[in-house]
């Protein structure tokens, strides 16, 4: 976890980086480093690190030969090593990140570089380096009060929100590629980050939040997809199955393959075909899995969306089911010619 109560601003960079395909170049001030007053300060450390306070995911910088030969993490390795050079660091960043915004969608905008002191991660005090792009801005109104009358401008400034995207490097496991969170809110869920991906070309980190999000992954892919065609499961089996996998990750705080499968899956068969399952998830995607972990409740939170447990029924209904599965049932009637869902209950509101 990360405590911001004694973390200082020590330096930072401005930068403009715009859309390659379009040519718009970027705009490196030959100094770079903006002096910030108190309030400034404050207000930049709420913006850059306020996101990741409560943040468990950590990546680390890669390369396929060498994470020395990773070109950002030579940057960041120079900063950390000598602080004075964060104005040239801050124009190579920018360069760098410049070569990937090659598509139309990703708008040209201010690029931050900055350097933290004594922040606060899990009770180690470390240095860290924060990279912020903006490339929305948000209007707000300002008066100018005359003599005679009062003047009512638009303006657009930097939003001190959640970013768009953000990363923050800290100076710790070096040789690995430094521990690193990163935030892009730009690309869709499940589609490639240009910022994550391409740009700082990072690898999660294969600890308890890496184990969780997986295992909750693999197994509502396997309930979801695979159960109803290997065993016949209808859908309402699989939103129960779907339900009860989620009441194990909420309401243990260990995961252990075996306690899991015989918790989930009532026959021999069904957990067998899961731990199969399993283990080829584990070679179609090479992450290694550990069989037993503490789980991680913010990659719970997160998932939390592949247990909603919904069954539309064409374009008139929506059943929300959240337990119970001996309360609603399935058939079809003759008469009208249509299938039915029968549900039972004891109070209406």
């Amino acid at each position: 976890m990360l405590d911001l109560s004694t973390v200082q601003l020590r330096r930072f960079a401005a930068t403009w980086v715009g859309n390659k395909e379009r040519y718009e170049g970027i705009n490196v001030p030959k100094q770079s480093l903006i002096p910030l007053n108190e309030v400034a300060a404050e207000m930049l450390i709420h913006a850059m690190l306020k996101p990741f306070e409560k943040s468990e995911e950590f990546f680390y910088f890669h390369h396929e030969e060498d994470v020395s030969n990773h070109q950002i993490y030579q940057c960041c390795m120079s900063i950390f090593e000598d602080p004075e050079t964060l104005n040239e660091q801050a124009g190579q960043l920018a360069q760098l990140l410049y070569e990937h915004m090659d598509t139309p969608k990703l708008l040209g905008g201010e690029f931050f570089v900055a350097h933290f002191e004594e922040l606060l991660l899990q009770d180690e005090a470390v240095s860290a380096i924060g990279l912020w792009k903006v490339h929305n801005k948000t209007p707000f109104l300002k008066t100018e009060r005359g003599g005679e009358s009062t003047t009512l401008n638009v303006l657009e400034g930097i939003p001190t929100e959640k970013p768009e995207l953000a990363a923050l490097i800290f100076n710790l496991d070096i040789a690995e590629g430094y521990r690193i969170c990163a935030l892009d809110t730009v690309s869709k869920r499940g589609e490639r980050s240009f910022w994550k991906d391409a740009y700082l070309r990072l690898r999660p980190i294969e600890d308890n939040y890496f184990n969780t999000r997986h295992y909750i992954g693999l197994s509502s892919e396997f309930i979801a997809q695979k159960m109803p065609h290997k065993f016949g499961l209808d859908r309402t089996d699989t939103i129960d199955m779907l339900n009860r996998s989620g009441d194990y990750f909420k309401d243990n705080e260990q995961f252990e393959l075996d306690d899991f499968a015989n918790t989930l899956f009532p026959e021999e068969e069904q957990r067998e075909a899961f731990k199969q399952y399993r283990d080829e998830y584990v070679k179609a995607y090479a992450v290694p899995l550990d069989d037993q972990f503490d789980i991680s409740n913010q990659a719970v939170k997160k998932e939390s969306k592949v247990f909603k447990s919904v069954i539309k029924l064409d374009k008139n209904f929506h059943i929300y089911v959240h337990g119970r599965r001996d309360l609603i049932e399935r058939g079809y009637d003759d008469d009208k010619g249509k299938k039915y869902y029968k549900v039972f209950f004891d109070d209406e509101d």
